[in-house]
Order: C-alpha cells, then sequence, then structure tokens
C-alpha cells in the first residue's frame, strides 16, 4: 500500500512539472556560468518565479516537499504547520501524517536554486530593475502609454481593460513633455518664492545687525549716564559727609568746653565737700562755731555754689544731615533730577543757538 502511494506521489510530481515547462514555456541558457535565464524566459521570470515560492513563508523553496492534494511547501514550513493542524495550508484538504511521505522533490528543488541564483545575478547585474521598469507586471507587455487619470505606466492591454475604463492615455514621450512643462512652471514658481524669501531674509538680516548695534550703542549710554550719575552720586557723598564733619567738629568743641567747665567746678565741689566734711568733724562746739564765724569759713558760701551749680547746662547733641535721614535718597535724586534738567535746558538752548547759527551761516553764503 505504501508502495502504490509512493508511486502515484511521483508520478503526480513528474505530471505537474511536465504541465509547468509546457505551460510557462521558460529555458534555461547553458552557455551561462550561472545558469542566467534566456530573453524568453527573462519575459516570463515574474510568473514563473510565483511557481517556485512558498505559500507560507512566501520566499523561494528550500528542500522542497510535495502533498497528495499536488500542493508544494518547505519542508520546514509544513513541518510546523502540520504540528498545529493536519490539513494543507493552500486547500485545506486533510493530510494524514501517517499516510504522508515527505519527500524531496529535487526536480523542483533544483529549479528553486536556479531561480535563486538567476535572481542574485540579476540584483548584482542590475537587469532585474530594468526588466521590471519596461515591462507591465500584469501583462508583460511594455509600458508604452502613460494613464493621465491614474498617473501611472500601462500597456495597450492595460489601456483596453475595464480598470482604465474612460481613461485619459497618453504616449509616454508627450506625457513627459506636458508634465515637464508643468514643472516648468512650478519651478518658476519656487524660483520666485526663493527669491522673495531671499528678500526677506536679507532684510531680516539688516534688522538684526541693526538692532544688534543698537543695542550697543544702548549699552554705551547705559554705561556713560550711569557714570555721570555715579559720579553725581560720589561727589554728593563726599559734599555731605564733608559738611557732616564739620558740624560734628563744631558741636564736639561746645561739647569739650561745657566738659571742662563742668569737670573744674567737679574739682571745686570735691574739695568743697573735703572741707565740710571736716569742719563736721568737730566735736568742740566752741571751735566750730569759732570756725563758722571766720570770713574764709565753707560753711559761708553756700548761696555762692548754687548759682555756680545752676550756670553749667548739658549740651545736647544736635548734629543732623540737614534733612530727614530717610529721606536722603529722595532728597539726593531730587537734586539729580534738577542737574538733569538744568543740562537737558542748557543743551537744548545750545543746540538753538546752533541752528540759527547754522541759518544765518547758510543765509550768508547764499548772498
Amino acid at each position: 500500500m505504501q508502495y502504490c502511494e509512493r508511486r502515484a506521489t511521483e508520478n503526480l510530481k513528474d505530471r505537474n512539472w511536465v504541465w509547468l515547462f509546457q505551460h510557462r514555456k521558460f529555458q534555461f541558457d547553458s552557455t551561462d556560468s550561472g545558469s542566467v535565464l534566456s530573453s524568453k524566459g527573462t519575459m516570463a521570470s515574474s510568473s514563473y518565479t510565483e511557481d517556485l515560492t512558498c505559500s507560507v513563508c512566501l520566499n523561494l523553496f528550500t528542500e522542497p516537499v510535495m502533498l497528495l492534494c499536488g500542493h508544494s511547501f518547505c519542508r520546514e514550513c509544513i513541518t510546523t504547520s502540520l504540528s498545529s493542524q493536519q490539513c494543507c495550508p493552500q486547500c485545506r484538504s486533510e493530510v494524514s501524517m501517517k499516510k504522508t511521505s515527505l519527500t524531496t522533490n529535487h526536480a523542483l528543488k533544483s529549479l528553486a536554486e536556479r531561480a535563486k541564483e538567476t535572481k542574485r545575478i540579476r540584483k548584482e547585474s542590475g537587469t532585474d530593475s530594468q526588466v521590471n521598469e519596461s515591462l507591465c507586471p500584469e501583462h508583460e507587455e511594455k509600458l508604452k502609454l502613460f494613464c493621465v487619470t491614474d498617473q501611472q505606466f500601462v500597456c495597450l492591454i492595460c489601456r483596453d481593460g475595464e480598470k482604465h475604463e474612460g481613461h485619459k492615455f497618453k504616449p509616454v514621450r508627450e506625457a513627459a513633455e506636458s508634465l515637464k512643462m508643468e514643472v516648468q512652471g512650478f519651478l518658476q514658481t519656487v524660483t520666485a518664492k526663493i527669491s522673495a524669501a531671499e528678500e526677506k531674509a536679507r532684510k531680516q538680516n539688516e534688522e538684526l545687525t541693526k538692532t544688534k548695534e543698537k543695542s550697543q550703542n544702548l549699552m554705551s549710554q547705559i554705561t556713560i549716564q550711569f557714570q555721570e550719575m555715579h559720579e553725581f552720586l560720589r561727589k554728593r557723598e563726599a559734599e555731605i559727609k564733608n559738611d557732616l564733619k564739620l558740624k560734628e567738629n563744631e558741636e564736639v568743641e561746645k561739647m569739650k568746653t561745657s566738659a571742662n567747665k563742668i569737670e573744674t567746678v567737679l574739682s571745686g565741689n570735691k574739695k568743697l565737700e573735703e572741707k565740710i566734711k571736716s569742719a563736721l568733724e568737730i566735736t568742740n562746739p566752741e571751735r566750730f562755731l569759732k570756725m563758722y564765724i571766720e570770713g574764709d569759713s565753707v560753711l559761708k558760701t553756700k548761696s555762692s555754689f548754687q548759682k555756680k551749680a545752676q550756670h553749667l547746662p548739658v549740651i545736647n547733641s544736635s548734629l543732623s544731615m540737614g534733612v530727614d535721614e530717610s529721606d536722603l535718597q529722595l532728597f539726593v535724586c531730587k537734586e539729580m533730577l534738577q542737574v538733569i534738567e538744568s543740562e537737558r535746558e542748557y543743551t537744548a538752548s545750545l543746540l538753538a543757538e546752533l541752528s540759527e547759527m547754522d541759518i544765518f551761516l547758510d543765509s550768508m553764503s547764499q548772498t
């Protein structure tokens, strides 16, 4: 039974590839060392390559095997597929692993290997891309027309088919010339846009340069004006400090004089205090009275002492900056504003005089 099934499978393989050779009519050029397809085979290469493609991995066959249903797959692909579901991946017919022998189809393997080699040689030589570009992929006819409606190359058979029914066609050369004219007009538009953009870029760069220069000038003006303000403030600071120092010296001198007078009176009072204490230590009444009634008795100086004590006032500090200390900044700012306004008025009057002088000189030169 197994022998019959194997023979039937081999007969099916032979019939399948005889039909394939007759139907596709491709041939190999034995004179080329790379087994490159001849011109007739080249035109049909895209079609027969599909028949040499595994429907599972979508690549050219590798170690191809054929099921009893007649469909071929890579050995690894069909083995993996049958491990999950025992049916043909293409026609879905049931496959019995017990009755199926996955024998390598050497004829199909040889064709697949030749197709791979041919594909490799074409890729290296660049002929594959040239063939694909010049032939219709559906009808393998030369692409002589350009469908204006679909914006694609078509052959004569495509033109008469339903897919392009009612479409507008042009010969390739005529379509190219027409599109070139459109592209040329678009190029002029782009060129004009570029010129306008370049002009805007030039103006923008000029404004950028002006902005930087103006910023630099403003920076210089700021530096000069702040230097002037700093100079004014330093000068005004020195003046206020000098005035304060003079007032300090004047008040300190008065306070020193007052302090010396107080020290003199204090020294006399201390001596007087000692004499009074000595007098009070006398225990003999006659002697005490005798000392009291003498002309230089210290006890009789009581009235003059009170008068001297009354004429010793303490001089309080009246030192100030001439303005409220908390308003010093405001006061100095007002002074600075007055100076600035006076300088502006002077500058304006000077410019007016110069303008009048220029007018006068112009009138004199005209006469």
